[in-house]
């Protein structure tokens, strides 16, 4: 009697599963912070705040130079916002009353208000 089909080798292999380094747990760590924030920042809340932020953890995780691209980007972009908020209050700080009159408390209030 003829056997039947028996493979050589098997068709499953099974393989211990590969150990997280450090390295990888820092990753991993930071892309879930990185994309938290880019999630949060998108201004819309629910799903398309989960799906940006989905995506950028995928692409933080999956390839070195997105990594880098987005939290670079990201990064940057929070340096303009802070350089643009310092520049608005540069802007608004009223220069010293030079004219020597006293100047009424409300209207002090008034001014620094706007």
């Amino acid at each position: 009697m003829k056997k039947p089909f028996a493979p050589k080798a098997p068709l499953v292999t099974v393989t211990a599963p590969k150990k997280a380094s450090l390295l990888r747990k820092a990753a991993r760590v930071g892309a879930t912070v990185v994309a938290a924030r880019v999630a949060a920042d998108t201004g819309k809340k629910g799903v398309v705040g989960l799906i940006a932020g989905m995506g950028v953890k995928r692409l933080i995780m999956r390839f070195p130079a997105g990594a880098l691209f987005v939290t670079g980007a990201y990064m940057a972009g929070k340096m303009y916002e802070a350089k643009r908020e310092v520049d608005r209050k540069r802007a608004i700080k009223a220069l010293p009353d030079l004219s020597k009159e006293p100047v009424p408390i409300d209207a002090a209030r008034k001014a620094r208000k706007l």
